[in-house]
């Protein structure tokens, strides 16, 4: 090979790393691959100064937990069209890009928002506390489980300091403004409930006493709405003691829901206890549901809601004699244990439901609650997947109403749509 060459080897090789390069640095720069944040505090958080190599180490232990438990890529990829598995190496090269802990904080955020599930998030700082202070609540008002009231994210001083929290609960409050409003649409025909949240603890004992009155004024009317919409979910009692209180025989369904890993440590307040494995699910039965339970998943258990209003702890002074006819009003934001009584109520006939399909998640077990291990930041993650009676996924098609219509609330029920198909609905 001649010197000149050499020279135009070398400069078509040069030439082409610099493309390399330039191309590089222009796929790097698109918008995807960057987040913009405010400062740590904004977040409710303390910035600890991440390496890259930290965060990358945390995102990880974060992806291993998911595709170990989480139950609805499939779902997710059908929905959304996100292969979020497939996108590792996108989330990798958007957290190579932040350039400190807040940063990294929204990236992270974002990357859990593709998985399109209110399940599944990263806490900030007063996320944090509310979960606290609610998980701190439950255990320990629970003799079974008091011991267990301090526990992995809520037992580290990492990630307690990672969140500037000293572990004071009484001056965090739950729910801000009031979840309940009661109200006569039409005297003496229509009465109606609004339900912001399905509140615990004092709020809902409160709750129960004001609904429990407000349904004694109202049982002589034709219909009752119990407006759910933009109903995230909270505790189960709430609507438990509503049903109650409405209904006159025992109500019960059955639902089956399936889990990747169900062998935690014994000990763990998170591990679902009494799971079967698959192999012992009739196959009749597991033929009714979609393929990817049969492929992807290794215990399921079924899981029975039932309100006995003659029970041990039935107080005669409670009876309402409600006569009229039932309506809940849903949409997409009914989650959680909002969606439990949805479903409940259509697949028992406890209500009409009126509004447009749900947003899902129908669960039974606690909600996981882990830390990243460099960032000490706090996750929650879904590990259950719900099955409808139909055989369909919970998650996938939701609860579909009786009546769907545009489900927007006004202030002014002539102009809602769902209020006035309730109206407009002849009574059964």
């Amino acid at each position: 090979m001649t010197r000149r060459q050499r020279r135009r080897l070398i400069a078509i090789i040069l030439l082409i790393i610099l493309s390399v390069f330039t191309l590089e640095r222009i796929y790097n720069s698109k918008d995807e691959f960057h987040v913009t944040a405010k400062d740590a505090s904004y977040y409710g958080i303390v910035e600890a100064k991440l390496t890259t190599r930290e965060k990358l180490q945390d995102f990880e232990y974060l992806y291993g937990v998911l595709e170990q438990n989480y139950p609805f890529f499939k779902v997710n990829e059908r929905l959304y069209g996100i292969d979020w598995l497939g996108n590792k190496g996108k989330y990798k090269r958007l957290i190579r890009n932040t350039k400190n802990d807040a940063e990294f904080y929204v990236a992270m955020n974002r990357i859990l928002g593709d998985l399109h599930n209110g399940h599944v998030n990263i806490f900030d700082g007063e996320g944090f506390k509310w979960i606290y202070k609610s998980y701190y609540q439950f255990f320990s008002q629970n003799d079974a489980l008091k011991n267990l009231s301090w526990y992995d994210a809520f037992s580290s001083p990492y990630v307690m300091y990672r969140y500037q929290f000293d572990g004071d609960i009484e001056s965090i409050e739950l729910y801000k403004e009031p979840v309940l409003e009661t109200k006569a649409l039409i005297e003496d025909e229509v009465a109606y409930m609004k339900i912001n949240k399905m509140a615990s603890f004092d709020t809902a004992e409160e709750d129960y006493i004001k609904i429990k009155e407000f349904l004694k004024e109202v049982e002589d009317y034709e219909k009752l709405i119990i407006d759910i919409r933009g109903n995230s979910g909270g505790g189960d009692d709430y609507w438990k003691n509503i049903v109650k209180l409405l209904t006159e025989e025992p109500l019960s369904v059955e639902y089956y829901a399936f889990f990747k890993d169900g062998h935690r440590y014994k000990y763990d307040p998170f591990r679902a206890s009494y799971l079967t494995t698959m192999k012992q699910l009739d196959e009749e039965v597991l033929a009714q549901f979609p393929e990817e339970v049969k492929t992807d998943f290794n215990f399921y258990k079924t899981y029975s809601i039932r309100i006995n209003p003659w029970g041990v702890s039935h107080n005669p002074g409670d009876d309402i004699d409600f006569k009229g006819k039932i309506y809940l009003l849903v949409d997409r934001n009914v989650f959680s244990s909002s969606e439990k009584f949805a479903s409940f109520a259509k697949d028992t006939g406890f209500a009409t439901l009126v509004g447009e399909p749900t947003g899902g998640d129908r669960v039974f077990e606690l909600i996981p609650i882990t830390f990243l291990p460099n960032s000490k930041f706090a996750i929650r993650y879904s590990r259950e997947l719900g099955i409808n009676r139909d055989g369909t996924i919970n998650m996938e098609t939701k609860t579909i109403p009786h009546i769907q219509v545009d489900p927007t609330f006004y202030e002014d029920f002539n102009k809602d749509e769902c209020i006035q198909a309730v109206i407009k609905d002849e009574k059964r």
